[in-house]
C-alpha cells in the first residue's frame, strides 16, 4: 500500500505479525526496507497472521488487521521519513481478514470471519483512533469488503 504524497510503500507481513516501511525508487522502481514494526501488543505469543493493510487518505495512519489477537493495530506516519510509530491495537470482530476505510476516512469497516459480522468504527482525524459503532450481521465468513464512491447524479 502506496503512502498518498510520500515515496514510501507499506507492506503487511502476514506471517510475521508486522508491518515494513520500504523506501520507493521512483527511478529504478525498486523497494528498500527501512523498518519493520510489530503490529501486536508487547508480550503476546498466541498464533496470530496479519491480513489487510490501510493508508489513512491523510497519510497520517497505517492500519493492519490482526487475525488471532483480533484487532486492528493502528501506527502513526511521520510525515518526513514514512516511518512508523505503533500506537496501538483497537479490538474487533473474530478473525478480522479484510476491512476499508470510506473515502473521506471517517469510518472503518471490518469483516469478522469467524463472526459473520461486519463492524463500523469511527476515526479520530486528529489520533488516528478507532472508536467502535456498530456490528451487522452478514452472510456466513465474510472475507472481503470494498467501499466504492459511486457517481453523483447529473
Amino acid at each position: 500500500m502506496f503512502h498518498p504524497s510520500l515515496d514510501v510503500a507499506y507492506v503487511s507481513n502476514e506471517q510475521g505479525g508486522s508491518v515494513t516501511a520500504y523506501r520507493f525508487d521512483k527511478t529504478s522502481g525498486s523497494l528498500a526496507a527501512q523498518q519493520t514494526v510489530s503490529t501486536l501488543p508487547s508480550g503476546f505469543s498466541e498464533r496470530n497472521a496479519c491480513a489487510e493493510i490501510k493508508v489513512h487518505p491523510s497519510g497520517k495512519f497505517v492500519y493492519v488487521s490482526n487475525r488471532g489477537h483480533d484487532s486492528i493495530a493502528r501506527f502513526q506516519i511521520d510525515g518526513g521519513t514514512g516511518k512508523l510509530t505503533a500506537q496501538g491495537q483497537t479490538a474487533t470482530e473474530r478473525t478480522p481478514r479484510s476491512f476499508d476505510l470510506d473515502p473521506s476516512g471517517n469510518r472503518l469497516y471490518v469483516c469478522g470471519e469467524a463472526t459473520n459480522r461486519i463492524a463500523a468504527c469511527k476515526i479520530d482525524q486528529e489520533t488516528g483512533e478507532l472508536r467502535p459503532l456498530s456490528t451487522v450481521s452478514v452472510g456466513n465468513m465474510p472475507w472481503w469488503i470494498a467501499i466504492v464512491e459511486l457517481p453523483q447524479p447529473m
